[in-house]
């Protein structure tokens, strides 16, 4: 029996170790801040990573990140880093949590050893690399200018090795060039900057035109190494004497500016707008050429072509690789919002009307009585039933006859309730972040002033404004798959007064912004409108008739209510399978949508929108 508990009991431990893996998968993010200032953008990264972040006070500024893809935790805080190392900052991991602090006082914020090699690629990091066949003291002049200024290069001659501080990615790209001059090579370094060309394409005619060694790996001692540093555009070179001054003439030749070699690119974007990007890319190219660590020979200029949605960059090949890797996050395809609106106008009309008409007749004629002109049948409208058969029967409004055929009193008691209107039924399709604006109505002219040159002519001027109704959504997506919307509806209509100065408009507006979740209706709107209206009509003399006065007057009462609201319903769009799907629906519905429409409705929202959509 022990056995048998114990077994079950390990089974069921194993069962949970498995699961536990599970719990964490799909908690994915999207990250997009627009101008957010950077101790918000840390604490968000705080919450989302479950670290702790120690902020230095010098750490100040705005920050844009703009990414539609879903990131998981690592790729958040990846993304973190890069985005702290764009803006000059620095993140160093201690044991009471990371470390931020301006780059240029980095290296005096502690050591942060990473044995391994497998820290996070923008996170400033220490490594020891142990020289096996050069001397540690020469490859300090080579390296050095690799290194930002805000890293640190140090040798120690009596370990014969290299002490780097500096961001993982970069020690990871000194590590493989220190592999590869490390090497049984007897002769002499050098490291050639290139002012025209670029780096890669230079070795590579290098290797169809010499017996050089350029990959991972070479040990040979009868060829010369060179390695290409495409970061800051230099060769370095280790071989004989003799050797390297035969490739650094090759080299000074291929180093020349040509057309074909030429630094300015043309960069067609398939879904971002040009111009935005432009814009955008100027305000961070500073940053890029600090980044890379030395004065830029060339000034980069980045124009748009609208025409064409593509960018013309000229520029330093450095930065020019760091432009690429920006526009490799921002050309991606967006999400698109549906948004489906309902506009409704509901009159709330709370009308009494209560009085007593008399009526005098012969038997072919009303010869005297009381025609009040308020709401209900009037004397006029039952005339023909004082005068008829049918005088003992309820007339139409709710108005009561009594009497015979010569003598006839109207008892008047109405009421209404509620009317509504359906104003609009819009429907528009956007992409995320982007606004969408639908106007139902005309364009009316309306007087702006006069003026006359003499006592005969008079001019009038006037401009054309659109009169009707308007919505304006913008969607935003969050991580959570819901939108937040900006909405700015209104309803503008001419009256039918005029004054002296033009034409009199009504206005009714509803601005606000709201979160609805996919396929979520949310109602906005409220009390627009709220008019009293009472009256008394009378006999004269005898409606003040203490008592029976009330037999010869008639008085009414009315309360009207009018609310406008506004019905939204916002689909998420991704992928072309949902775009179809959604446009398949809205087309064959189309008819069913427009009888349901137009037949009266019991107050629900039943039948205002299209039936749900399937997630496959």
């Amino acid at each position: 029996m022990y056995f048998v508990v114990r077994r079950q009991l390990l089974k069921l431990i194993v069962s949970l170790c498995m699961l536990i893996p599970l719990l964490a998968i799909g908690k994915t993010w999207q990250v997009n801040l627009q101008q957010a200032d950077i101790s918000i953008f840390i604490r968000q990264v705080a919450e989302m990573t479950d670290r702790s972040f120690i902020v230095d006070p010098r750490v100040k500024g705005k920050v844009t990140v703009i990414s539609n893809a879903s990131l998981d935790e690592d790729a958040v805080f990846r993304l973190f880093l890069s985005v702290l190392t764009v803006h000059g900052y620095a993140v160093l991991e201690s044991p009471e949590g990371f470390k931020i602090l301006p780059q240029n006082i980095a290296k005096q914020g502690g050591l942060n050893f990473d044995p391994s090699g497998g820290a996070p690629g923008e996170l400033m990091v220490t490594r020891v690399l142990a020289i096996k066949n050069a001397v540690a003291a020469e490859l300090v002049p080579i390296l050095r200018p690799l290194i930002p200024q805000y890293g640190h290069l140090a040798a120690v001659p009596t370990m014969n090795a290299l002490i780097i501080s500096d961001h993982a990615d970069n020690i990871r790209s000194l590590e493989d060039l220190v592999e590869r001059l490390d090497s049984t090579i007897e002769g002499e370094m050098a490291v050639i900057p290139l002012k025209h060309a670029w780096a890669g394409d230079v070795i590579t005619l290098l290797q169809e035109l010499t017996t050089t060694t350029t990959g991972k790996g070479a040990r040979s001692s009868d060829v010369t190494t060179i390695v290409a540093d495409e970061r800051t555009n230099r060769l370095i070179l280790k071989g004989k004497p003799g050797e390297l001054n035969q490739i650094k003439d090759l080299i000074i030749k291929l180093d020349i500016p040509a057309e074909k070699t030429s630094r300015l690119q043309y960069i067609p974007l398939q879904y971002a707008d040009a111009t935005k990007v432009a814009d955008l890319l100027k305000g961070v190219v500073g940053d890029i050429e600090k980044k890379e660590g030395n004065a830029p020979t060339l000034e980069t200029n980045i124009q748009a072509d609208e025409d064409l949605n593509a960018l013309l960059v000229n520029s330093e090949p450095g930065v020019m690789s760091e432009i690429y890797s920006v526009l490799k996050q921002i050309d991606v395809p967006r999400a698109q919002v549906l948004i489906e609106a309902v506009i409704v106008e509901i009159t709330v009309t709370d009308e009494e009307e209560l009085g007593v008409q008399w009526l005098i007749g012969g038997s072919d004629e009303i010869i005297s009585g009381t025609n009040f002109t308020s709401a209900g049948s009037s004397a006029n409208t039952i005339a023909s039933s004082i005068n008829s058969s049918t005088a003992n029967t309820l007339a139409t409004g709710g108005t009561a006859i009594l009497g015979d055929t010569n003598f006839g009193a109207i008892i008047q008691a109405l009421q209404s309730k509620t009317n509504s209107n359906l104003l609009s039924t819009p429907k528009i399709l956007t992409l995320d972040n982007q606004e969408a604006r639908i106007l139902v109505g005309e364009t009316r002219p309306f007087q702006t002033g006069e003026y006359s040159e003499d006592s005969d002519s008079t001019f009038v001027t006037t401009s054309r404004e659109d009169v009707g109704l308007t919505l304006k959504v913008t969607p935003h997506i969050n991580s959570g798959n819901e939108v937040k919307m900006e909405v700015f509806q209104t309803v503008e209509s001419a009256s039918d007064e005029a004054s002296d100065l033009g034409t009199i408009t009504t206005v009714r507006e509803v601005e606000t912004v709201v979160i609805a979740g996919d396929r979520q209706t949310i109602v906005l709107g409220g009390l627009i409108q709220d008019n009293i209206t009472e009256s008394k009509q009378k006999v004269p003399f005898l409606g003040d008739l203490p008592f029976v006065g009330g037999l010869f007057r008639s008085s009414s009462f009315s309360i009207d209510k009018k609310n406008l609201l506004v019905f939204i319903r916002p689909t998420i769009i991704r992928g072309k399978a949902k775009a179809d799907q959604i446009t398949n629906t809205q087309y064959q519905g189309f008819r069913a949508v427009e009888i349901q429409m137009s037949a009266p409705r019991d107050g629900g929202l039943e039948g205002l929108f299209e039936p749900e959509l399937s997630d496959e």
